[in-house]
């Protein structure tokens, strides 16, 4: 019985070997809310979960290249110089005066339509 729980084990792990998704998060312990993340999301299926993996423990042809890691680094840097730097992202002057408004109506300042 135990050979044959292994044989089953061992087939298993060989499909799977090279079809591992990598989840890319901060830490190893939020691998299992960003998958459920992502499934609500509709990018996963539940099918999709055993195949999931943290990004760093990723094996085979979807691992990430150093290439792929070094990119990764210059994106976060990138994000990480604008908001350290104090530029603030200006939001669309259309989308501003609504805002305005809504706030202006919910003091009751303005309430003609």
């Amino acid at each position: 019985m135990a050979i044959a729980r292994q044989k089953r084990l061992a087939k298993l792990e060989t499909q799977t070997k090279g079809d591992q998704i990598p989840i890319i998060c901060e830490h190893e312990s939020d691998v299992a809310a960003t998958i459920d993340a992502m499934i609500a999301a509709g990018e996963l299926t539940e099918a999709d979960r055993v195949l999931c993996v943290y990004w760093l423990d990723c094996t085979g042809p979807n691992a990430p290249s150093d290439d792929d890691l070094r990119a990764l680094l210059r994106q976060c840097e990138a994000e990480e110089a604008l908001f350290s730097s104090g530029a603030v992202a200006q939001a669309p002057p259309r989308l501003l005066a609504a805002a305005r408004r809504g706030r202006r109506i919910a003091r009751g300042e303005d309430t003609a339509d």
